[in-house]
């Protein structure tokens, strides 16, 4: 006699994979063999304190891309962060803390800890919310129907979030991540 129960799990399980097909295409076009170039503007609320910058960043690939602003530049390699304030022309190179969780994970496909709810399709984009129960965060990401990403919002507590709007979207071209070599500047590094 058969078991019903291990039909309704293996089938359960086969389908849950695919059961957000939003998150696949995201995360496709994401990671591109040439790489991923967007202009952002972002906009960070720290309880009564608000902030608004444009910037680019380049994504090479999962753990390495940058963020390049008028203000610094933050260049992720691997679990090195390098950080170049520009006005002070100090490079400041630290470790990335494991199982810290920011807004680039998400723009970089790393959903291991992410849960999404049911996707809500539109005309020409598809909104995902997502919790990520573990750190306590919640967020939303709106895409377009092709994957690229429109809108990436990150809540960390009650008026505490980053909202990072993409404005353009390439594939290649990746110029700064590439030439990143800041000179004459004061290294500060907290590795040690």
């Amino acid at each position: 006699m058969h078991n019903p129960l291990i039909y309704i799990i293996l089938l359960t399980a086969g389908l849950w994979p695919q059961s957000n097909p939003w998150k696949e295409k995201f995360i496709s076009a994401m990671n591109d063999p040439r790489g991923v170039s967007i202009t952002v503007e972002i906009e960070q609320k720290q309880f009564d304190t608000n902030s608004v910058e444009r910037g680019t960043i380049e994504i090479v690939k999962k753990d390495h891309y940058l963020l390049d602003t008028s203000s610094e530049t933050v260049v992720v390699m691997g679990d090195t962060i390098q950080t170049w304030n520009k006005q002070s022309n100090q490079l400041i190179i630290d470790q990335t803390i494991e199982g810290d969780f920011s807004i680039f994970n998400l723009l970089t496909g790393g959903f291991e800890s992410v849960i999404f709810s049911k996707p809500i399709v539109r005309e020409k984009q598809v909104s995902m919310h997502y919790d990520i129960p573990t750190m306590g965060y919640e967020g939303k990401i709106i895409i377009k129907k092709n994957g690229r990403p429109i809108e990436l919002k990150i809540q960390y507590g009650s008026n505490q979030n980053v909202t990072m709007k993409i404005l353009t979207f390439y594939h290649g071209n990746l110029s700064l991540y590439h030439a990143f070599n800041p000179s004459d500047v004061e290294v500060i590094d907290l590795r040690e």
